[in-house]
């Protein structure tokens, strides 16, 4: 087993490079290509979240992506932003009224918003966050 921690400054530009990572040790730890499309995804929608929660909260510590591997790969995104209690569908509903109600700000090639405002899910994240919002309590 091994681990991987990088600590990113909350500016959108690092986004980019936790993605690459994130596909780079999904490749090194035997991911179908399929799935790292989908990993690479949901790694850049996870850190640009949380990198534009700290720089509207404008909090200047970093955002934390841990990376974990044995037989697969587990990432975990940690910011500074204190969030109020809620049951996973209040979770699921936020976000997806955050993403409904997201201006059109410009991004980059990739995706990533390059202005902090937009708080923007991919439907197929929202999705995802659905389905698992039954089993978080």
């Amino acid at each position: 087993m091994y681990g991987v921690r990088i600590d990113v400054v909350p500016d959108p530009a690092h986004v980019r490079v936790v993605r690459l990572v994130a596909v780079s040790l999904a490749r090194l730890n035997g991911i179908s290509e399929e799935a790292v499309e989908d990993v690479r995804l949901a790694v850049g929608e996870a850190c640009g979240r949380a990198v534009a929660a700290q720089a509207r909260a404008e909090l200047a510590s970093p955002v934390v992506v841990d990376f974990t591997g044995d037989t697969g790969l587990t990432v975990t995104v940690t910011d500074a932003v204190p969030l109020p209690s809620a049951s996973g569908a209040e979770a699921v509903a936020l976000l997806d009224g955050a993403s409904s109600g997201a201006d059109d700000t410009a991004s980059d090639g990739d995706g990533v918003p390059t202005g902090l405002d937009r708080l923007d899910a991919a439907p197929e994240v929202i999705a995802l966050l659905e389905g698992l919002a039954g089993g978080v309590t």
